[in-house]
């Protein structure tokens, strides 16, 4: 069973978080990022930006 996981971003530890998750088999990710910034570092997995 594949497991969806979302991440609230904008931190060091949540774009660590969000690449430890996408590593591991049977894990989806997606990070959601305020849009506060114009270039947000990269994270892995889905991003959204704008909340949810």
């Amino acid at each position: 069973m594949s497991r969806h996981v979302l991440v609230l971003g904008g931190t060091t530890e949540a774009r660590e978080l969000a690449a430890e998750l996408a590593a591991r088999p049977g894990v989806r990710v997606t990070t959601s990022l305020a849009g506060r910034v114009t270039r947000p570092g990269a994270v892995a997995g889905e991003v959204r930006v704008g909340g949810f």
